[in-house]
């Protein structure tokens, strides 16, 4: 039996919004919720949706970067929410992130070999010139020269950079890597390069991946199981085959939809999601994607649907996915 290495249970992230000369507490920004999956160990799961979605906020509560509101998350059959002292320090070597923007996210005041040697320095691994001999280790993997590790990221390329956040991922020898958005930032013909790279760092490894993007096209290259979130909320959870080749919420196809295609009869027919995503500090009543979706009925605006099973571990949230099923894909 497959090993889960994360488990995520109705997890939820509210920011208080606060007015008034005492600051009261008016209302909340429901970025995250209450959204429940699970990562097999040695696998990936794509988190994809807009952007505001609620995909990074998930991510960052998940590597205890902001402070959930509710639900659970365990890593490796521990509560993280629990974790303190010694526990915690682990957690964080066990977990790392690749940062979306490879501009921002590297300290330009540093040279690489500093930066990726940081989280090795901070955690004691070891020092003085075995840190300096698997720092450049390290840059070689990532398919850049051991010789730079005293440059500094002006002087690299957008590529270059995100090999050297992936290095600096790397560094601890995680267990699980965040993936928010890695690719997003670069070039087309970089994408390739970079997605190469953590597929093959992933079976050198046995890493496991949380990979969020809103490109659906790169999330199929890479993912075992995609989740499609919206407005903080899952939608629809499969297997990467089986949801690329039966998507059943009418969000999720219209994502399909948006991916670019070579297929000269499909120019001028597939239509883009009309509106804008709604407030999620006022989210509609009912189906939060009713306002939206081309098929919703009067039962959508009323009721919330659960995300629920409908054969083969194929999980949506949709009042319509009788009608749907019968629907042959656009």
């Amino acid at each position: 039996m497959s090993e889960v290495l994360l488990k995520v249970e109705d997890l939820k992230t509210y920011f208080a919004i606060k007015r008034g000369l005492l600051q009261r507490t008016v209302g909340y920004v429901k970025a995250v919720d209450g959204i429940s999956f699970e990562i097999v160990k040695g696998k990936t799961l794509g988190l994809v949706g807009e952007s505001g979605c609620g995909k990074t906020t998930a991510a960052r509560t998940i590597a205890k970067l902001i402070k959930a509101t509710g639900g659970s998350v365990d890593f490796e059959g521990g509560d993280v929410s629990k974790l303190k002292g010694a526990g915690l320090n682990r957690f964080r070597q066990d977990v790392s992130v690749i940062f979306q923007d490879p501009y921002s996210s590297l300290n330009p005041r540093m040279t690489v070999g500093h930066i990726i040697g940081e989280p090795i320095r901070i955690h004691k691994k070891v020092k003085g010139r075995q840190l300096r001999d698997m720092v450049g280790r390290l840059l070689e993997r990532v398919g850049l020269s051991a010789n730079y590790i005293n440059r500094y990221p002006h002087e690299f390329s957008g590529g270059q950079r995100q090999r050297v956040g992936i290095a600096r991922a790397l560094a601890l020898e995680p267990k699980l890597v965040i993936c928010d958005e890695p690719v997003s930032a670069l070039d087309v013909s970089i994408q390739s390069q970079v997605l190469n790279l953590l597929c093959d760092l992933q079976d050198e490894f046995g890493l496991t991946f949380l990979f969020i993007a809103h490109d659906l096209s790169v999330v199929e290259f890479i993912s075992d199981e995609v989740a499609v979130m919206y407005l903080g909320g899952i939608v629809e959870r499969a297997s990467s085959k089986e949801l690329y080749a039966k998507p059943m919420h009418p969000y999720t196809r219209v994502l399909m939809a948006a991916i670019p295609t070579m297929d000269t009869s499909q120019r001028g027919v597939k239509k883009a999601l009309g509106g804008e995503i709604p407030s999620p500090s006022n989210p509609p009543s009912g189906c939060p994607f009713h306002p939206r979706c081309p098929i919703a009925e009067e039962k959508c605006s009323k009721q919330r649907p659960q995300l629920e099973d409908i054969g083969g571990r194929h999980f949506v949230a949709c009042w319509r996915a009788d009608f749907m099923n019968k629907k042959a894909p656009d």
